[in-house]
């Protein structure tokens, strides 16, 4: 097991990735949207990547920000003591548009952990078996992994072995209410994921019944809904209506 203080040293900044990102942000600087990751003031959203074309509701070209990012941001921002209080945070497969803000915050410890070589990731590891010690994290962000992974039943109870008692989750999949969880383990091309469950490296299609795997782990769970939104908040963070958060916490 891993100790939260012998992770690796904080990362180095991506000064040439924030110049790069800075530089295609300039022709999209306006008055119409404000991406709450940044604090970018922008007149459009743009596909992403390396892409100038305007996109509705797409990525901030500043921070590479998609809508689901801007709006579990701005949850964090409202109803969480994130950026008050000092935290020990576990970030799971971050995007950069969050890590790069959130390590730099003074009153976290943050460590980011994921199976890949991405950017701000401090530790390498897979969520199923992870070599960190029991109720070490005061946070977990978790949003938009668990429908990659086969057992999330497995990931899910780690979440919450690593969580302090008291501690808090917010995690998010993507989810359709209308329905059961659908899955299907014998769909392994990614022709076939495709088809079944909108992208070739998701394993399910989340339904009404998540909460319920959520509380099974031990999870108390509370339901954030994205419809519930103002229309004016979520239009000028250029946010969607089915972007959901589940606030998980623990005794």
């Amino acid at each position: 097991m891993i100790d939260i203080y012998q992770y690796s040293h904080r990362p180095k900044p991506h000064w040439s990735l924030e110049a790069l990102m800075t530089l295609r942000a300039l022709p999209f600087v306006g008055n119409k949207f404000t991406c709450p990751c940044c604090g970018w003031r922008l007149r459009a959203f743009t596909y992403g990547g390396a892409s100038l074309k305007i996109r509705d509701l797409g990525y901030c070209p500043r921070c590479n920000s998609k809508a689901r990012h801007r709006r579990i941001w701005l949850f964090l921002k409202q109803k969480t003591n994130l950026f008050v209080d000092r935290l020990h945070v576990f970030h799971v497969s971050p995007n950069y548009c969050l890590s790069r803000r959130l390590i730099n915050l003074p009153n976290l410890d943050y460590v980011a952990g994921d199976h890949g070589n991405h950017p701000n990731i401090r530790i390498k590891m897979n969520l199923n078996n992870s070599p960190v010690h029991s109720e070490s994290f005061d946070v977990i962000l978790c949003n938009h992994v668990l429908e990659h992974i086969i057992e999330d039943h497995k990931a899910i109870a780690e979440l919450f072995r690593i969580l302090k008692p008291g501690g808090w989750a917010v995690i998010s999949v993507p989810i359709n209410f209308d329905k059961n969880t659908y899955e299907d383990r014998t769909l392994i091309t990614p022709e076939e994921r495709s088809r079944a469950f909108g992208e070739p490296n998701h394993v399910r299609i989340y339904g009404y019944d998540f909460s319920n795997r959520l509380e099974r782990s031990g999870f108390h769970v509370s339901l954030d809904l994205g419809k519930d939104l103002d229309q004016h908040t979520r239009e000028i963070y250029g946010l969607r209506d089915n972007e959901n958060i589940f606030y998980c916490t623990k005794d």
